[in-house]
């Protein structure tokens, strides 16, 4: 098995190399000096109308930011989260060739659940393309190794282990 996730950039670029929905989705992340953020292409094959994207997409593109924020505050933890709900509320069509552009902010951070609200808008604009709010639930998981875990038990896996055919070290 590779090596340990430290941090959620860590944890997303497994995720993106084990080839499922970031990738196909074309979901890239950022952290920067104002928090953390995801960018998603609008590209041809996310069309649900002509010339704009498909709810699905953008509604993944918020699970996505929102679920990042919630395990960058639980991996403090040494926990991991799942989505517990999330409602997204579709503000204006997200146009073919612009780029959506994440950001996000934690509203309640409980003993064992977070809510985070975020909002998706266009490249170099203010304008909200949409609205989310979401509950995660942060768990410890069992019969994972979580980032920083120096004392690995036997028939323990890592928390995201490499893909097949990829493994490091």
């Amino acid at each position: 098995m590779g090596a340990l996730a430290m941090n959620v950039i860590d944890i997303f670029e497994q995720l993106k190399r084990l080839g499922g929905l970031f990738q196909h989705l074309g979901i890239d992340f950022a952290q920067d000096a104002d928090g953390l953020s995801t960018r998603m292409a609008i590209s041809p094959q996310l069309q649900g109308s002509p010339g704009v994207a498909h709810g699905g997409s953008v509604m993944a593109l918020m699970d996505t930011a929102l679920g990042l924020e919630a395990q960058h505050r639980a991996l403090a933890r040494g926990c991991a989260v799942s989505t517990v709900e999330m409602k997204v509320n579709f503000l204006r069509p997200a146009r073919l060739g612009k780029t959506l552009v994440t950001r996000t902010e934690v509203q309640s951070e409980g003993k064992s659940l977070l809510v985070i609200s975020g909002s998706a808008v266009e490249d170099g604009s203010d304008a909200p393309v949409a609205f989310a709010v979401g509950t995660f639930n942060m768990y410890k998981p069992r019969g994972l190794r979580m980032p920083g875990d120096e004392s690995p038990t036997e028939g323990t896996e890592t928390f995201y282990p490499d893909p097949p055919g990829n493994a490091s070290g």
